[in-house]
Order: structure tokens, then C-alpha cells, then sequence
């Protein structure tokens, strides 16, 4: 059906799209055939490309397409923090439908020395997104500090932790689908223990590269290099701080002993 006022929100039209809310100019009535196969069909199976180019951006060139995210280059891009939402339930998927297949059982109730240790494994198990999202405050503020000459915001440099993060989040999902590998061909206890390391050191030269790949143009290898080793050595203290923080909540700041085990 056409008209010369958008449907929507009754702007005139002067092309495909409204100019106002963005709707398209001719919308279809609807009908049997176009009910079922347009808007539950494609509704429901069809992937946002955005999603699939932002993704590949977070694995192959993660500070570039931050900046050109910052510099304006929006409209490819599909929202990164939704789709690090995305991608930590995929992996949840993952790591408890291998769990189902493998027949392991998980323990409900695991036993605990204390009550301290009881409620730092409720903290880190039921906070585990708001954890892992901590990497993009603590990162943003690390190379805010340690990357000054593009004269970015704290915001910006919060985008480029972002597309860090999501990509950390790829490896860990890839590394467990790799591991459903396993269900098929048995790896012995070796092998596995290598392929585990081997996505963690993935996953720790993948912000190595990320923060090289935005950066390295302004500063010398030199000058990016410990740059890059300051940037690890504040997130560790930070995340030591924060750790002693929530311990030292736990325990009413008398600290002492304490057993975790978040995930079973």
C-alpha cells in the first residue's frame, strides 16, 4: 500500500524511506502467504548482518574497526555490548550442553569450608556478565591513561575495550565448539590442557594485537610495546584490588582462609 504521508508517523514522503522514522514508503498488506513466509520465516531465521560483520571485525581488526566506529562509520556495525551479551549466552550454551552430552554430572551444592566461602562463589557465579563486562571500565581507563595521542574520551576508548572484549569472547566461544570435538575422538588429558592454554594465550595476545592494531601508527615499537605491558600490569592490580575487596566484604574484613569453586 503507498501514500504520500508515512503510515507510521505521518511525515511526508519524499523517497523509499521515511526521513523521519525510517519506514519503508510502500508497505505490503498483509496476507497468508506474506505472514509466513516474511515475518515468521525471515523473521525468525534471518541474521542481522551486522552481527556477522561486527564480529569479524572483533577477530581480525579490532582497534581499526573501533576507530572507525568512533570516526562515524556506524551504519555496518551491529551494537557491540549486544552482541557481547550474545555471545556470553552462546558460551554458557556451549559449556553446559557439552556438560549434557558428556554425562557429567554437576554438582548442585558443592561443599564449602565456610559461609565466606559460600558467598564469594555465589558473587562470582551470579555476577559472572557484570564480571567479565568489568574488562571494559578497567581497559577504558588503561589506555586512556597509556594512549593519548589520538586524543580520545574515556567513551571511545570504552568502544575500543568493547570490541576487544567481544572478540576475547569469539576465541573462548571457538575454543568450545573445538572442544565438542571431543565428544567424537576422545583428546587424552594432555592434549586437552594444551588446547586450553593454547585459547587463553590466544585470548591474552588478541588484546596484544587489538590495542597495536589502534595504536601502533602513533607510538614506536618501543613506545607501543611497554605501553601495552603497563596496560596488563594495571589491569592485574586492579582486578587484585577489586578481588580483596569483595574478600574483605565477605569475610567482614578478617580475611583467612576460603574454597571456590563458582562453577561446579
Amino acid at each position: 500500500m503507498t501514500s504520500t504521508n508515512c503510515l507510521n508517523c505521518e511525515k511526508e514522503l519524499t523517497d523509499q524511506y521515511c526521513s523521519g522514522c525510517g519506514q519503508k514508503a510502500d508497505t505490503h498488506r498483509i496476507s497468508f502467504k506474506n505472514f509466513i513466509f516474511h515475518d515468521v520465516l525471515h523473521g525468525t531465521f534471518h541474521i542481522e548482518k551486522g552481527m556477522l560483520f561486527t564480529a569479524k571485525q572483533a577477530l581480525l581488526r579490532p582497534g581499526k574497526a573501533a576507530l572507525d566506529y568512533i570516526s562515524g562509520k556506524r551504519k555496518r556495525y551491529y551494537n557491540v555490548f549486544y552482541l557481547i551479551l550474545i555471545t556470553i549466552g552462546l558460551i554458557i550454551f556451549l559449556v553446559h550442553f557439552s556438560d549434557i552430552l558428556a554425562g557429567e554430572e554437576v554438582i548442585q551444592h558443592p561443599p564449602y569450608i565456610n559461609e565466606a566461602s559460600k558467598t564469594l562463589d555465589e558473587i562470582i557465579s551470579q555476577k559472572s556478565k557484570m564480571i567479565i563486562f568489568l574488562f571494559v571500565p578497567f581497559a577504558a581507563l588503561n589506555s586512556f591513561i597509556l594512549f593519548r595521542r589520538k586524543k580520545l574520551n574515556l567513551s571511545e576508548h570504552a568502544i575500543i575495550a568493547g570490541m576487544e572484549l567481544l572478540g576475547m569472547l569469539l576465541i573462548s566461544a571457538l575454543g568450545n565448539l573445538f572442544f565438542y570435538l571431543d565428544l567424537i575422538i576422545p583428546f587424552n588429558s594432555t592434549f586437552s590442557f594444551l588446547m586450553s592454554w593454547l585459547v587463553t594465550i590466544l585470548i591474552l595476545l588478541h588484546v596484544v594485537y587489538g590495542y597495536f592494531n589502534a595504536f601502533g601508527a602513533d607510538y614506536s615499537k618501543w613506545g607501543i610495546a611497554y605501553r601495552i605491558a603497563l596496560f596488563y600490569a594495571f589491569m592485574c592490580l586492579e582486578v587484585v584490588i577489586l578481588f580483596l575487596i569483595v574478600f574483605g566484604f565477605v569475610t567482614n574484613w578478617k580475611f583467612g582462609r576460603v574454597s571456590l569453586s563458582p562453577f561446579g
